[in-house]
């Protein structure tokens, strides 16, 4: 029926011509063109291309200990729509990928030759007969190696495109990239004392040169957007008191009294005399009507239990820290209905330090553990971080808390000890997860964790007063274009990066560190597979 109204159409269009109506003419043509055009989109005239006999149905490395551990057990998409090849987890960084065999299963195949790129200009692929010699090694160093199907009976072809990804840096690595402002946010030019905390998705950072006292306010520290404010508090407070639960700051004065604050400019005294600020206990369900600051209070020689909101006082256990350990980290476990808030290290009312780690869980404190050195001052956070499977090659991610920075009676500590059980067991992190040595060696650092959106557009370079300091911090890698190895149903733009910062410390000769630093697991600033 196509061609008749073709063959119908250039009558009418000789006709046209011959009569010299060239506004017909153009309306006949344009309407078999139209025609045609439809019946191609219906696919009547254009068959679509024949892949039968030439499908890849697997690819796989063949193992060689001596390349990797399991270097069979990587996986591999094969995407038969782009004949794209590829390992979504890069293996790790150093892995050499120069001579490697590889498994295909594919049809019954005619022919199946492999093309390794040479790297050179002008210099032609070399050719592997696969069908000849399965066990032959492949040079994959110099981009993708084109395979080369032809089907059983000759009639249709295929190439496919294989690609092993290596990694270009340690993915595991927790790097410490950009050294913060030359002073802490704040008007002194030598804080000697400071302490930061972070309440609704803000950080306060409280600064003190001995007698005078300033706030900086922030939502986003690495924006260097601070907001500073001298604070009049009703006399001198322990800089290092400072705590926040979900709406309100608290603080201790020199005598023991507690004030609260909702922005931490205006201050108010809650009538309680407490000895030590020990944890904030908060319900992530209340927000904020459920919150609770706990403390202890010091009354004929013995501590108790206290609150605010004020509630039953229990005597505390002979071993428990009555200051100097670290701040708040809450945590849900399957074990509990409620949420629980647990801390770590500091100072006993005998004067010993402790490594213990206590918990509490909305009624009573308990000793989880002994299991970090005795010490005071940690800095302790939970965070998330990145660990390459040896059997499958994935990078999977685990949420861990982190201690580090605490003094004993001998040194400050460097090491960082990580706990995967709400620390109930403590262990030295891996050397990833080490402090770089250009840190200083502090501590009373706070440690706090906040989330950055990073896009596909971000720079790679620092932003105001930040600088780095030499080392690696391969930001956002995957920029550039959509990953093909993206599980997501569109291509993702953007991401929730979590970046650890830490404030401040005590140095060795009792100085305050003025840095900031910043860091991030590596992998977790690369941009999600789903």
């Amino acid at each position: 029926m196509c061609w008749t109204f073709i063959m119908v159409t250039f009558k009418a269009v000789t006709a046209c011509m011959n009569r010299k109506y060239i506004s017909f003419c153009a309306l006949a043509l344009t309407g078999a063109l139209t025609f045609m055009s439809c019946n191609t989109d219906s696919g009547y005239d254009v068959e679509p291309i024949d892949y039968s006999g030439v499908a890849l149905k697997g690819f796989s490395l063949k193992s060689d200990d001596k390349v990797l551990n399991n270097l069979d057990s990587v996986f591999f998409s094969i995407d038969l729509n782009t004949a794209q090849v590829f390992n979504a987890n890069p293996l790790p960084m150093g892995t050499d990928v120069s001579a490697l065999a590889v498994s295909l299963s594919y049809d019954a195949c005619s022919e199946a030759k492999l093309y390794e790129p040479s790297g050179e200009e002008g210099v032609e692929p070399k050719e592997i007969n696969y069908l000849e010699d399965a066990d032959s090694k492949i040079n994959f160093t110099n981009g993708p190696v084109r395979l080369h199907l032809v089907s059983a009976d000759g009639t249709n072809r295929r190439d496919y495109y294989l690609k092993v990804n290596v990694s270009g840096v340690k993915t595991d690595s927790l790097c410490w990239g950009d050294m913060a402002f030359a002073v802490l946010p704040g008007t002194f030019n030598r804080p000697t004392a400071q302490k930061t905390v972070k309440m609704g998705g803000k950080a306060y950072c409280l600064t003190s040169d001995g007698s005078s006292y300033c706030l900086s306010v922030s939502d986003d520290p690495y924006a260097d957007s601070w907001q500073s404010r001298k604070v009049d508090f009703p006399g001198s407070v322990d800089v290092r008191s400072l705590t926040a639960t979900n709406s309100e700051l608290f603080i201790l004065d020199a005598s023991g009294a507690l004030l609260k604050s909702a922005d931490g400019y205006a201050w108010s005294d809650t009538g309680c005399r407490w000895a030590a600020i020990t944890a904030t206990y908060c319900n992530p369900q209340s927000e904020g009507s459920g919150d609770r600051l706990l403390g202890l209070r010091l009354d004929g020689g013995k501590y108790y239990h206290t609150s605010y909101p004020a509630a039953a006082e229990a005597e505390a256990a002979a071993d428990f820290p009555v200051g100097g350990n670290s701040a708040t980290v809450v945590f849900e476990s399957k074990w509990s209905d409620a949420p629980q808030v647990m801390t770590v290290g500091g100072r006993t009312a005998d004067g010993a330090l402790s490594g213990a780690t206590w918990a509490y869980d909305g009624q009573s404190w308990v000793k989880l553990s002994a299991g970090l050195p005795e010490a005071t001052g940690y800095a302790v956070t939970p965070y998330v971080i990145s660990e390459t499977d040896t059997i499958s090659w994935r990078v999977k991610e685990s949420d861990v808390l982190l201690a580090f920075g605490g003094r004993t009676a001998k040194e400050i500590n460097r090491t960082v000890y990580l706990s995967r059980d709400y620390g109930v067991t403590w262990k030295k992190a891996d050397q990833l997860l080490q402090l770089p040595k250009e840190m200083p060696t502090v501590y009373d650092a706070d440690a706090i964790v906040f989330e950055k959106l990073l896009t596909l557009t971000d720079p790679a370079t620092v932003k105001g007063r930040w600088r780095k300091i030499g080392l690696e911090v391969p930001l956002n890698l995957n920029a550039g274009g959509w990953v093909a190895a993206s599980r997501a149903v569109k291509p993702i733009t953007e991401w929730e990066c979590p970046y650890l910062y830490m404030w401040g410390g005590v140095e060795s000769d009792g100085a305050l560190s003025r840095q900031v630093w910043r860091g991030v697991v590596n992998h977790l600033s690369f941009r999600p597979l789903q």
